[in-house]
């Protein structure tokens, strides 16, 4: 089942940086939904999404399958902002702790799971030093 994420009373925005590209205000998949909530509540750090089931992503992505999102500023920075790496490290690693998560590739964290198996991906971290992707696994 798909629903849109809750915005938590603004600590959740979803502004794409393409003011061209579609919007990320999109229904994904309501695990996602809730995985995303759940941590930005636990580690109370506001996100910008700026993909979800739009945009361009590799062929066999999560994205069009409403089980991926892209985050692009916590809170209010740059993920790739050198003065934001403690709230980017903590964020990830609430992610990755995450009993739902598929996929958290960012500058800290690169893992793709598969129920108990972890397969780490550093080769995966030089494409996603601007934002983080995470996915769900249903």
């Amino acid at each position: 089942m798909r629903r849109h994420i809750n915005t938590l009373n603004g600590l959740i925005t979803l502004i794409n940086d393409d003011p061209l590209a579609p919007s990320p205000d999109l229904p994904v998949s309501s695990v996602l939904a809730q995985m995303i909530e759940t941590v930005v509540k636990t580690t109370n750090l506001s996100i910008n999404i700026n993909s979800t089931t739009g945009g361009v992503h590799s062929p066999r992505s999560f994205h069009y399958h409403g089980q991926a999102l892209d985050i692009n500023r916590l809170d209010g920075k740059r993920i790739d902002d050198v003065s934001n790496g403690a709230n980017v490290q903590v964020f990830q690693q609430a992610v990755a702790a995450h009993i739902d998560v598929a996929e958290c590739f960012g500058p800290f964290i690169n893992i793709r799971k598969r129920g108990a198996q972890v397969e780490q991906r550093p080769d995966l971290r030089i494409r996603h030093v601007n934002h983080l992707h995470i996915s769900s696994q249903t």
